[in-house]
């Protein structure tokens, strides 16, 4: 702790502490430290994305995050907002890059650079942007895009056949709609050997391919390992942000699970978890989109219940995996739901506030 003693401006002779007080500990990281962070964590996908040579993928990221920054550019203009709030524009390039990840390589760029531009210009016109938006912006401009070309987005059939039988995932391996790379054989056997033969269990060939790269048209879908690596360090800086995210998962894991098989006539308690977990964007989701600012509750019990909400959503909407739109859908929906919850963690926190105030009066009496 320091002292500094400085003389009034009149001279009068009147000296003031000023008490510092170091090191400073703050309970989390800042919005724009944050935002640095997603942003070298996208940026390994992109790169992912160059080495594969998807540049198609990258020219609908790049219009997608220009449409945001624009926005971004034309809302601070408008609202004349300080400049101290230079955060704006790595969160716009966040939400830009997150539309693009989650729109197929085939769509116009023009056409998602001027869908981007409006819906972000909307959303902060009537929601005030960051924080204040009720629905995630990325995931709003995903549904428009998706409305204005649903038959861009593709979708794998899943047959009744694949849906009754154990292993859908290893059928669509097999027919080589989700294609096997070079170095999956040695992979698998290494793994067999070193970890699941511990448990007595070993994995088919393929399902390292999936988790590497499933070569799906959105870029969103493709690189399962770099998304569960990039969830590791976000959640490693703000804990909280895994509630949402883990119940999100098990919830709708379970059901795909336990529940699946009931509605298809599979093979009971035998859904397939991994299908649903690497095929439709539900670890990004997880990680890049669900615990968007503002759009979640605050309290612990609402964050558990919000998580829980979105697996089941999940679970209807997105079904069991390979959906190109369900889970921002799902995202869109169940930011509906926060708001009631937002609204009941308000409410409570004015009774218990009320609650503290008439204690403390009839402790001064």
């Amino acid at each position: 702790m320091s002292e500094n003693k400085t003389k009034t401006p009149s001279g009068s002779g009147k000296k003031y502490r000023n008490l510092i007080i170091r090191p400073f500990t703050y309970i989390r990281h800042s919005v724009g430290t944050e935002s640095v962070v997603i942003l070298v964590l996208l940026g390994i996908q992109i790169l992912m994305l160059a080495l594969t040579k998807s540049f198609s993928a990258i020219a609908v990221i790049c219009a997608a995050a220009a449409g945001s920054v624009i926005a971004n550019f034309i809302d601070r203009k408008c609202t004349f907002l300080k400049p101290q709030c230079y955060f704006t524009y790595p969160i716009s390039l966040v939400q830009g890059i997150v539309t693009g990840m989650l729109i197929p390589e085939t769509y116009p760029p023009l056409t998602v650079f001027l869908i981007t531009l409006l819906v972000m210009i909307i959303i902060k016109h009537f929601f005030g942007g960051f924080s204040y938006s009720l629905v995630n912006p990325s995931v709003f401009a995903v549904a428009v895009l998706w409305l204005a070309g649903a038959y861009l987005f593709g979708q794998i059939e899943l047959t009744a056949d694949m849906l009754t039988s154990r292993n859908p995932s290893q059928q669509l391996i097999e027919t080589g709609i989700f294609p096997t790379a070079a170095f999956d054989s040695s992979v698998t056997e290494t793994l067999n050997n070193a970890i699941f033969s511990l448990f007595k269990v070993s994995i088919p060939d393929g399902y390292a391919s999936l988790f590497w790269d499933t070569h799906s048209v959105i870029p969103a879908f493709r690189f399962n390992l770099v998304t569960l690596v990039s969830s590791i360090v976000l959640f490693s800086m703000d804990g909280m942000k895994i509630v949402i995210s883990s119940f999100f998962l098990a919830v709708y894991l379970l059901l795909i699970r336990f529940v699946s098989p009931v509605f298809f006539q599979g093979i009971p308690f035998q859904g397939d978890m991994l299908l649903a977990l690497l095929t439709g964007g539900t670890l990004f989701t997880a990680t890049f989109v669900l615990n968007w600012y503002g759009t979640v509750p605050s309290s612990l019990n609402g964050k558990i219940i919000y998580g829980i909400l979105a697996g089941t959503a999940a679970f209807f909407i997105a079904g069991c995996g390979t959906s190109p739109a369900g889970m921002a859908f799902t995202v869109l929906l169940i930011n509906f739901a926060s708001i009631l919850i937002q609204f009941y963690e308000n409410d409570s926190n004015i009774r218990h506030t009320k609650k503290l105030v008439e204690l403390s009066l009839k402790g001064d009496c």
